[in-house]
Parts: C-alpha cells; structure tokens; sequence
C-alpha cells in the first residue's frame, strides 16, 4: 500500500511542479477517504480569492481512497478540501497552508484525523472547523431544522465560539487575527443563512434572536481581511439580505447602493458590489438608474472589465428587430407581430399553470385600463400546451382578460420562446414603435417603475 501511494503522489507532483517552477517552497497534503460506498474520483482544493472559494488544485482519488496535492505557498493562508462535501455546508476541512507543512489527512463521514511531520496551526484551525459544523446543520438544505430548535441553542453556539476566539493566543499575531475573523464569520453567515431555508414551521417577524441586534450596526464591514476567508462575500450578501427582509418597515430588495454605507473598506465595497450587480437580475432600467452610484466605488480592474461585459450584454438585444411571429388569437384568428407597428408593443409571456404569472394579471389588467386609447399594444402571449389550448381560452374568458390575447403554437419550444431564450416565466418584452426591441427581459407590470418608463416613451 505504501509503495501505491508513493507512486501516486510521485505522479502527481512531477505534474504539479511544472505549474511553479519558480517557487521552492511548497505544501504537502496527502490525504485518504474512508467513507462507506464512496465513488468521487477527485478532490478539490480550494484557496480564497476576493472572499469566494477558487479552485487552487484538483487531485485523482485512486481506488485506495488516496489523494494528494503539493502546493506552492507564497502566502500563508486559508485552504479548503472538498470531496463533495463543501457547497452542502457538511463537514468543513479547512486548513492553513504555509510553505513546509507535511499534512496527513484521514477524513471520515463525520470528521477527519490530523497527523503529519508539520501540521503548523491547523490542529487550532481543526477546532474552529468543529464550531462550524456545529453551526451548519441550521443553515443546510433539506434539514428542516426549525427555529424551535435554533432559538435555544444560537447563544449557547455563540458563547462557545466567543470562548475558543478568546484562547488564540498563538505566536503569529497575523493568524490569530484572520482564526478569529474567520471563527466569527462562520457563526454569523451561517446565522443569516438559516433564515433563507425552507422551513416548516416560522417564528413571528419580530421574534429574532437577541445576538442579531448586536451584530447589526451603521458601519458594518471595515476590515479587508474579509476577503481572506471563503465567506466572507456571503456574510456581506447574506446580511444585506437579512437587514432588508427583517427591518421594520415592509420587505423589499435592499438597494445595492444603500448598502455600500454600511461597507467602509474600499476594496470590500468594490467586490461587493460586483458580486451584486452580477446576481441581481436586474433589468437594463433598474441597472441605468443604480449605475451613477455604484460605478465610482467600482475600482479595481476586473470590476472595470466586469463591467464592460455586463453591459454588453445586458444591451445585447436593444434595438434589433423584433421577431415577426404569428399565432392565433381566442376566436383562432392569426395577428402577427408585425400588424403593431407604428405603437409601443408590450407582451407578456405566461402560461395558465404559472403561479407567479397568474399573480401579475390584476396589474396587467390595471396598467391596460389605464393606458387604454394610447398609443401602445398590450399582448398576453400564452406558453401553454398545444393540448391545453381549450384550457387556456376558458382561463381567458373566466378571467375577462382584456387585451391582445393570443396562443404561441410549440409552448417552450416555439419560435417566440427560442429567439428570446425564454426558460421561465413570467416574461415580459417591450418594443418601440418600428418593431425593435426595447427590452427582452423588460419590467414587470406590478413595478412601478414601468409605467415611468411607458410615460416616458410615449412622449418622446
């Protein structure tokens, strides 16, 4: 067995050392999985950059469950193995690498066993990581874990984690800092995270655990070291979303620019905000109203080339021609795109079945009546079954939709729902006067906004 795994690591660090020739210091870790009926082939090892995971290496797992990486260290920091088990939030194997270290990994379902020449600080890191796993199974998928159970158990996790900070005390004031921001990160992203779960049963809005209010204050996120853990961008993300969804007054998507106050650090407000602008869906309105606001904080060069591609492609359809489809409308009549030309043409994409599109009918309906006898087509264009045909012309007649009314001939797979790579709904397309496009993904009818952004065309 030892010659198999000596053989193995050999291979893979003559492979590795192609990859930092130039670098003479390294770290080993060699690692053997001993899990029941366990069948993945490679494990991941993970660095950090800007405060998400980033894949620093991939190792084979031979049929002994062994792997082995070696790495070049040219800065001490945190490193995370995954083996399949990372993104589910289970078992954290989280190490901190400087150059020397030999590390000896034994990992087990439920934990794993250190060992090794020079294992540095990771037997304190090793604690740490069993603060987080006791935190994890609150904020896991699928656990159902309600706040019946988190509520008496939070400040007795807390106390615990506030008690292991309080004995760093090793030797490198650099690691007792950045163990114990990460110790801290842990319990309070993973405390956030816990009310974005699917639950069961719900505590009243107010009825909050105590400890949050403490975490909450005007100038939140001020230490850069931030980025150094792999959660560090979620704990921002996953506060901002907390603070909107549970403040006083009525839920509502935090304004991306309102957040930057809380955020002090340069360099934490420019990755912030690239990763909220890329995760937002926001439309190309939204995007132009925000952007003034957010692009003086957005500094670095990758925000700058971020944002070069994001608005090229959120523009990407704006001014092309509109698709010249033809489909039937309630009386089996044929009414093609093309016969609203010289109007503003809003169309909305939705089918019977569609929850949340059956949600923006009465808006739909309000926003027809209002701008009745002006100089724009309303057109509700169902992605319903061929099948359902009948369906959807008693849904009609039931509902009184007003409007133009009409039914695409292939569902998901027609001509309309494949040239505006339409994959959910609802949906809604806005176009000018000469059939070109003004948005493919415009707002919905229940937003405000749109009808600033409907006065606004019809006078220009």
């Amino acid at each position: 067995m030892k010659k198999h795994f000596f053989y193995f690591i050999l291979t893979f660090l003559t492979v590795q050392m192609s990859f930092a020739a130039s670098i003479s210091e390294y770290a080993v870790i060699k690692g053997t999985i001993s899990i029941p009926d366990f069948q993945a082939k490679e494990v991941t090892l993970y660095s950090v950059e800007e405060g998400k995971p980033a894949v620093a290496a991939t190792a084979k797992v031979n049929t002994l469950g062994e792997f082995g990486f070696m790495i070049p260290v040219s800065a001490s920091g945190f490193y995370y193995v995954d083996y399949g088990q990372f993104k589910g939030r289970n078992q954290l194997i989280r190490l901190y690498l400087e150059s020397k270290l030999d590390i000896n990994l034994l990992i087990n379902k439920e934990h794993y066993v250190l060992s090794g020449k020079n294992v540095g600080q990771n037997v304190l890191v090793q604690k740490a990581n069993e603060i987080y796993n006791e935190f994890a199974p609150f904020s896991r998928l699928g656990t159902n874990i309600t706040y019946v159970d988190f509520y008496p158990w939070i400040d007795k996790g807390v106390a615990k984690a506030d008690e292991f900070s309080k004995s760093i005390k090793t030797k490198d004031a650099a690691f007792n800092k950045l163990l114990k921001l990460a110790v801290a990160t842990d319990v309070e992203e993973l405390t956030y995270t816990f009310f974005r779960m699917p639950r069961s049963a719900f505590p009243d809005k107010d009825d909050r655990p105590a400890i949050i209010k403490t975490w909450e204050t005007d100038k939140k996120f001020t230490d850069p070291d931030l980025l150094k853990v792999a959660n560090g961008l979620s704990l921002m993300s996953n506060y901002f979303f907390y603070i909107s969804m549970n403040s006083a007054a009525p839920a509502r998507r935090l304004d991306i620019a309102e957040a930057t106050t809380h955020i002090t650090d340069p360099a934490l407000k420019d990755v912030y905000l690239r990763d909220a602008v890329a995760t937002s869906r926001m439309k190309i309105e939204e995007y132009e109203k925000i952007a003034p606001s957010i692009k003086p904080y957005m500094i670095s060069e990758a925000s700058k080339s971020f944002l070069i591609e994001y608005e090229k492609v959120l523009h990407k359809n704006v001014g092309q021609k509109g698709l010249d489809f033809t489909y039937n409308d309630i009386n089996d009549k044929a009414v093609s795109f093309s016969d609203f030309k010289g109007k503003l043409v809003y169309i909305d994409l939705w089918a019977t079945w569609c929850g949340p599109c059956k949600a923006e009918i009465p808006h739909m309906k309000k926003i027809e009546e209002d701008y009745h006898g002006k100089n724009i087509v309303f057109v509700s264009l169902s992605l319903d079954k061929p099948k359902d045909a009948q369906k959807w012309k008693d849904f009609v007649t039931k509902e009184q939709l007003k409007g133009i009314q009409l039914m695409a001939d292939k569902d998901f797979s027609s001509d309309v729902a494949k040239n505006y790579d339409v994959n959910a709904i609802p949906r809604f397309l806005l176009f000018d006067t000469k059939g070109n496009i003004i948005n493919a993904d415009a707002l919905r009818p229940s937003n405000p906004e749109l009808r600033e952004q409907l006065d606004k065309l019809l006078k220009s």
